[in-house]
């Protein structure tokens, strides 16, 4: 008999759900990095003397969007931090960092 056959499933307890205390903490650090990012880019595309038309084709997204970013109204993927970082010449950590802009 195979031993993955023989012996039975075992259950793994679940975690409990974040108190709504903690989902609003999370929440509001998720908003704080989105406007942290969002702040560093403008300021970073700005210093490039690139206006956020050119930047938004260079880093091939909408401007729509770009705005939105540096705004912080919307969250980015880590390829898309990347390629902006790219184009900037920056390393990605730059846009996490806790220094003042």
């Amino acid at each position: 008999m195979d031993m993955e056959t023989s012996m039975p499933a075992r259950r793994v307890p679940l975690e409990k759900p974040p108190t709504k205390a903690e989902a609003t903490k999370v929440e509001r650090l998720q908003k704080a990095m989105r406007l942290r990012i969002g702040a560093r880019l403008k300021h970073m595309r700005t210093e490039a003397g690139l206006s956020l038309r050119a930047f938004s084709m260079k880093a091939d997204c909408s401007p729509t969007y770009l705005s939105e970013v540096e705004k912080g109204d919307r969250s980015i993927s880590v390829e898309f931090l990347v390629r902006v970082s790219h184009f900037l010449g920056v390393h990605p950590a730059s846009f996490l960092s806790d220094e003042e802009i």
